[in-house]
């Protein structure tokens, strides 16, 4: 295996990692997300303070950092008949986007929580697995309204399936798989100190869901309104045009009347 070319997309995808699109779009916005509720720069945050669609948007961009990384590592060293360097190159790599995304240099070292960038990572590995993960995740979101736990129990049912799934047992990509598994939850730590006292932040979807159809609906009104508007300046428009050129033509018509009246007097 090469250590050195491993190296090298292991920093290359750190520095993926560090791009983070949560920031970005807040950005886009003028919303300083760090000043929001739990002032994480995640999806879970962003979908907290800025609706579902940005919040989505940010969990499908996030998680591609982690898709990318991790696949140009495994094909790199061998795809799909490469073990276990191919495991090792997509473990390692999508380790380094995660470790990016959760300390970020450009950044200051303050990132997201990795989750997002993970989950990638771990659909690349093993899709099927994380498919059910993600549908257990909603519905722990669904009924108990808490980002942290169904992020906490995704990755980790992720991480343990990596493992029990590999063709034969490789410490390394134990440790790698480890290593994300650790730094996910250390980057969950204060999430848990909210947990065991009650007081963490909830995400209710329901809500959310039902927000954003409301606000739909208000914007279809809206444009509908601004279409009957139109409609209405643009017939009272045609109806004053219509009566300026009746009036001409009735003006037209006294004034031909009128010349032929005095023409008439005139024989």
């Amino acid at each position: 295996m090469d250590y050195l070319l491993l190296a090298l997309l292991c920093l290359l995808s750190y520095f993926v990692g560090n791009i983070n699109f949560g920031k970005i779009i807040a950005s886009a916005k003028h919303v300083d997300l760090t000043k929001k509720a739990s002032g994480n720069l995640g999806a879970a945050n962003m979908f907290r303070n800025m609706g579902a669609k940005l919040g989505y948007l940010t969990l499908i961009l996030d998680a591609l950092k982690g898709v990318l990384t991790s696949l140009t590592g495994y094909l790199v060293f061998g795809g799909a008949s490469g073990f276990p360097e191919n495991l090792i190159g997509l473990y390692a790599c999508g380790l380094s986007a995660v470790v990016g995304h959760i300390f970020p240099i450009i950044n200051k070292f303050k990132g997201g929580k990795g989750i997002s960038t993970a989950l990638g990572m771990c659909v690349v590995a093993r899709p099927l697995v994380m498919l059910i993960g993600f549908v257990i995740a909603f519905f722990v979101v669904w009924i108990f309204k808490i980002t942290s736990v169904a992020s906490l129990l995704v990755i980790t049912v992720g991480v343990v399936a990596q493992n029990l799934m590999l063709p034969e047992p490789n410490l390394v990509i134990t440790l790698l798989t480890f290593g994300i598994f650790l730094f996910t939850w250390v980057a969950h730590r204060k999430n848990i100190e909210r947990l065991l006292i009650g007081r963490e932040n909830e995400t209710n979807i329901r809500f959310k869901i039902r927000r954003e159809q409301k606000r739909s609906e208000r914007m279809e009104m809206r444009q509908e309104l601004k279409e009957i508007r139109i409609e209405e300046r643009h017939d009272k428009k045609e109806n004053r045009l219509n009566k300026k050129a009746q009036n001409a033509h009735n003006a037209r018509f006294k004034r031909f009347a009128h010349l032929r009246k005095r023409k008439h007097r005139g024989k």
